[in-house]
């Protein structure tokens, strides 16, 4: 008997291999699926900001890249696509030294057990000293 979401994974795995054959401009040895989650590879190594992913994609689109390219224009496409073929990663607050995970039975608390200090940076309330991205390997 056939899987339920059978229709959905086979439309879902056609969009993939459309991604990952398409190249990022005619000539061009990389697709543009390989291209975005490079960049997007790159964004969370270095944890730089969505503004500076923003003109970093535009930049490449508009005058680097040869016309008529397949760049993606800003790191919101680039996320939605990515999450679109089922590609979806876990953000989870770490402490500055990685002692602790805020999540499970610590998702809710702002400080950390073993030192007794604020999950959060200086300053703030929202923003934690790490973020951890987790990629399950299935859903």
């Amino acid at each position: 008997m056939p899987h339920a979401d059978a229709p959905h994974d086979e439309v879902m795995m056609e969009a993939l291999f459309s991604k990952a054959t398409t190249l990022l401009y005619k000539g061009c040895s990389i697709s543009m699926l390989s291209t975005t989650l490079l960049l997007l590879s790159l964004n969370i190594v270095h944890g730089v900001t969505h503004t500076f992913m923003d003109e970093l994609f535009s930049l490449l689109q508009k005058k680097l890249l040869l016309k008529n390219n397949k760049m993606l224009t800003s790191s919101y496409e680039a996320r939605k696509l990515i999450k679109s073929l089922g590609l979806t990663y876990d953000s989870i607050h770490a402490y500055v030294n990685g002692c602790v995970l805020f999540q499970k039975k610590n998702k809710h608390i702002h400080v950390c057990p073993k030192h007794n200090t604020s999950r959060f940076v200086e300053g703030s309330m929202v923003v934690p000293w790490k973020v951890l991205k987790h990629f399950p390997l299935i859903p």
